[in-house]
């Protein structure tokens, strides 16, 4: 697939589901910008399809407040990406829009993570600049941390999510996914309407929390733990101080609870489409609504209850650093023919954090030895996004894994500039 020019490598990688070019203002701080928007947002006009033939033909009536920040702010949007079956699964695998291509690897298909592995496609690709995804629990971090590119979930209600189809409307977040933490942070300055974020820089100092691998909710591949040793020694070695993290939460537990809830909202937006068209979900996500249909009243009501403590509990227990080291998912892109159980979560490291109302950033933290990318994660406090983000750059100024580009990219490559094909 190389040589290819920016069309034909869209088309080899599946990373878009159809073209749509929107220009925003003459000038802002994302002119000369092109994003990419994950296909469950809206923009009027637009075919909007979540990725389920569900929703084949929806046309948005009404744009995002998201995607109407970015045009005023002169980006330019292009291009609709793939995403997983109504965002609800972290592989990326699709079998009615298809499934984007990790572009790590010319020989073999891997997954690119999800649900918005589509826009971690393009931007991995240097499709484009940037990409919006939504995080419900991982969906922006781990496509990211498969794809080597970096991803904000950002603070819950600190980015407007009307106009954003709703899988879980009590943990669902927009952030952006781009190259730098850098870019990301003037993606998010935009988005959250806080100029500040674009002009802070590196953090210069701060603490860092390290969990002990005793203390992981499942083991990782060893290149995913060295990773994290690595970063964790390159904050030291710039000056950062690391402290141990006692008395952590279970992180097991509280995914547990997570993706009781997540699947209780998810059931509660769709239940009345399941209901009368049930022939339209594919089979992912009819073994999905059944399990969340199947769900007692118990079970939420204990886990509504752990989340309201346990947010509060991470809140006190987090205020002793400035962001807390984790891997992003245990492995790096596995084949999509290895993938057997689709309804099995990525998201060990992930959906707790929206659990409790933090804000996390996966950045690209090395390769494994078949050359593949694995990622890291700093997670914060509720509101700690700008911290978050600047010790993001502080870490990228002094490694360069997000500098590494795939086979499969284009060189410079700002847009895609195929019409709007029909599917």
């Amino acid at each position: 697939m190389t040589g290819m020019n920016p069309d034909e490598l869209a088309g080899a990688l599946r990373a878009f589901v159809r073209m749509p070019v929107h220009t925003g203002a003459a000038d802002g701080p994302l002119a000369g910008w092109t994003i990419a928007l994950k296909d469950n947002i809206d923009v009027a006009g637009d075919v909007v399809e979540v990725g389920a033939r569900l929703f084949t033909g929806r046309r948005a009536t009404a744009t995002a407040t998201a995607a109407r920040r970015l045009l005023a702010a002169g980006a330019t949007l292009s291009g609709r990406t793939q995403l997983v079956e109504l965002c609800f699964g972290s592989w990326g695998i699709n079998d009615y829009t298809g499934t984007a291509v990790n572009p790590w690897d010319a020989r073999v298909q891997r997954v690119p993570g999800g649900s918005s592995g589509g826009s971690a496609v393009a931007v991995a690709a240097r499709l484009v600049r940037a990409a919006l995804g939504s995080d419900t629990a991982g969906s922006i971090r781990m496509p990211a941390s498969l794809c080597g590119v970096t991803g904000l979930k950002s603070t819950f209600g600190a980015v407007p999510t009307d106009g954003v189809f709703p899988l879980a409307p009590s943990y669902d977040s927009v952030g952006p996914l781009a190259v730098t933490a850098a870019d990301c942070a003037a993606v998010h300055s935009v988005l959250a309407a806080d100029p500040a974020l674009a002009r802070q820089g590196p953090a210069r100092g701060g603490r860092i929390a390290v969990l002990p691998e005793g203390c992981w909710p499942v083991p990782v591949e060893p290149a995913v733990a060295q990773a994290v040793g690595a970063a964790a020694a390159e904050f030291a070695a710039r000056g950062f101080e690391l402290v141990p993290a006692d008395d952590p939460p279970d992180l097991a537990a509280l995914t547990q609870q997570a993706g009781v809830l997540v699947a209780h909202e998810a059931w509660k937006v769709l239940r009345a489409d399941f209901r009368r068209k049930r022939e339209s979900f594919g089979a992912d996500m009819q073994r999905r609504m059944r399990a969340a249909r199947e769900l007692s009243d118990d079970a939420i009501a204990q886990a509504w209850s752990g989340r309201l403590e346990a947010t509060r509990a991470f809140d006190r227990w987090a205020r002793g650093f400035d962001a807390l080291l984790l891997p992003v998912v245990g492995c790096s892109a596995p084949p999509v023919s290895q993938v057997q159980d689709r309804g099995s979560t990525l998201g060990h490291f992930t959906r707790w954090v929206n659990h409790v109302g933090g804000c996390a950033l996966s950045l690209p933290g090395g390769f494994d030895d078949q050359g593949l990318p694995v990622g890291i994660q700093l997670v914060g406090r509720g509101g700690q996004d700008a911290t978050v983000l600047g010790l993001g750059q502080a870490f990228q100024e002094g490694t360069g894994w997000h500098e590494r580009v795939p086979e499969l990219a284009v060189a410079g490559a700002g847009a895609v500039s195929a019409p709007d094909p029909s599917r």
